[in-house]
């Protein structure tokens, strides 16, 4: 398994999708925000970053989110003939 730094979209894209994993996730929407606010509160109580490293992490997490949200998450739905 490779490394990936705090931080980076793919730090964030690995915390998604290891939740659904581990937890067996049946209700994915709501449980997709509830990681989120996690993470997002994770950037926002790290004291040690300053703020424009907090505005790329919450970038990075919000590109992981749409990345994940249309991977793993997105409903397929009948098509109209």
């Amino acid at each position: 398994m490779s490394t990936v730094l705090f931080g980076t979209i793919e730090y964030y894209e690995r915390e998604l999708i290891s939740y659904f994993t581990h937890n067996h996730i049946s209700n994915k929407d709501d449980a997709t925000m509830k990681i989120f606010i996690m993470l997002e509160a994770e950037i926002f109580n790290v004291f040690l970053f300053d703020e424009a490293i907090r505005i790329k992490c919450m970038q990075n997490l919000l590109k992981a989110f749409c990345r994940v949200s249309e991977t793993y998450l997105v409903k397929k739905l009948p098509y109209n003939e």
